[in-house]
């Protein structure tokens, strides 16, 4: 992109514009993964919608391809895409909350954090993910687990409506009423359709809760993992709990971890997990009251500029095998990292498979290898040990894996991760708003 190109681009958008010759370039284009160094052609942080209308107008004419920056959390680092204009949202994190409709409509670049506590003023939250620094937008589009999912399903289920700026700088509104196709899409789709300005999520009542951590010691592992998988097999609604395994090098610590969220009253959520309580002696018990926002700070902050590589996928099943197979991985004392079981509970279970475009509704589970460090000479073992540690699920596996939390996709055209059909039907939304694949820095859907 030439210097006049530049110039003509700083007249049309009131936001900051960043060259590669700006001093803040290389702070700009960094992720949360510092594997991922890639080198845009400008970076552009919008005002509003009309900044993304002359931003993406702007790439539509010279050419270049567009990603886009909510959160900036994709492991996959794709919000940054080399030879690309960045459309960087983080100027627009606008909440406003509707306690009468109960929704809330939310800026393209919000962060949970921003979204949450304006709706729990009015004792209402809509399903989020487990962290409250990350993005609203890469979550909610590409499936969203977290402690609601119970009662409330995925993020994506309670998207009621959003604002799209198209390929070609148009402005798509998307709901049940209007571009349907599009909501659809939206649903499970990720970042292939557009820019999404703004998100209008469903809200629900949620009060004082009983939340917290348990952990575990390492050697416990078999017998924590399997006293969780009953207690969940059971579960209500009501009741959501994720467990985790992990040895870090970076903190020096290792165990197994398992949250709580009950939903249905102090008392009564201490009854449903006292089996699971008195099946094994936590080394730390950080179960109390609280409210919503300190449980979407449970596992605390998400820290940028590590290595990671991430590998997952969803379940049918978690047999004794798998328990097994994951708690052996970590007998080994050379391997880091840890592995993420999220099961798919309750409402979310209950939506039909084509109401939506995610693809892990048949799943009961989802399992995520989850590695970070510091040191790139160790990529290639961080690298090998999550995915060995997937591709021994296979007994196991249901499609591919869970997108948001991919470092790379299962196959390459997208079939294993959404089904012949879903794909098909992704693939002709894609024809209608972005024919020219301007946004394929995402888990890629072709136009058809």
């Amino acid at each position: 992109m030439n210097g006049r190109s530049l110039t003509e681009l700083r007249r049309r958008h009131r936001g900051p514009v960043i060259a590669p010759d700006d001093v803040w370039y290389d702070t700009s284009r960094a992720t949360f993964n510092s594997l991922i160094d890639r080198r845009p052609e400008v970076i552009v942080r919008p005002l509003d919608v009309d900044d993304v209308v002359s931003a993406v107008s702007f790439a539509c004419e010279e050419g270049l391809p567009v990603a886009v920056r909510g959160g900036g959390h994709s492991v996959a680092g794709h919000c940054i895409g080399d030879g690309s204009l960045v459309v960087d949202l983080r100027l627009m994190r606008e909440v406003v909350v509707d306690p009468e409709a109960r929704t809330a409509t939310c800026g393209g670049g919000s962060l949970w954090e921003d979204l949450d506590p304006p709706c729990q003023r009015h004792g209402l939250a809509t399903p989020g993910g487990t962290f409250g620094d990350t993005g609203v937008g890469g979550l909610a589009l590409g499936g969203g687990i977290g402690h609601l999912i119970g009662l409330h399903g995925l993020t994506l289920d309670n998207l009621v409506a959003a604002t799209v700026v198209t390929a070609d700088g148009s402005v798509a509104s998307a709901s049940e009423r209007e571009n349907a196709d599009l909501l659809w899409a939206l649903r499970g789709g990720g970042g292939n359709f557009g820019v999404v300005v703004d998100f209008t999520f469903r809200l629900h009542p949620v009060g004082r809760l009983l939340g917290g951590l348990l952990v575990y010691r390492l050697e416990d592992a078999p017998h924590v993992l399997t006293a969780w998988r009953e207690l969940m097999a059971g579960a209500p609604d009501d009741l959501v709990c994720f467990a985790q395994i992990f040895r870090s090098s970076l903190t020096g610590q290792s165990g197994v971890n398992v949250s709580v969220a009950s939903f249905d009253g102090i008392d009564e959520g201490r009854e449903a997990i006292a089996s699971f309580i008195r099946s094994a002696e936590p080394v730390m018990d950080g179960v109390r009251p609280m409210y919503y926002p300190e449980l979407q700070e449970i596992f605390g902050r998400m820290q940028f500029g590590l290595r990671h590589y991430w590998s997952g996928r969803f379940l049918r099943e978690l047999p004794d095998e798998a328990i097994e197979l994951t708690a052996a991985q970590f007998a080994q004392p050379e391997v880091e990292g840890s592995v993420l079981f999220e099961p798919l509970h309750g409402a979310a279970g209950r939506v039909a498979a084509d109401a939506t475009a995610f693809a892990g509704r048949e799943a009961r589970y989802n399992a995520t290898f989850t590695s970070a460090w510091t040191d790139p000479t160790k990529d290639e073992r961080h690298v090998g040990w999550a995915r060995g540690y997937t591709a021994e699920l296979a007994p196991w596996t249901i499609g591919g894996g869970y997108l948001n939390y991919a470092s790379e996709a299962v196959g390459e055209s997208l079939e294993t991760e959404f089904g012949v059909e879903r794909l098909a039907r992704l693939q002709a939304v894609k024809k209608r708003y972005d024919p020219g694949n301007a946004f394929r820095f995402n888990h890629n859907i072709a136009p058809a």
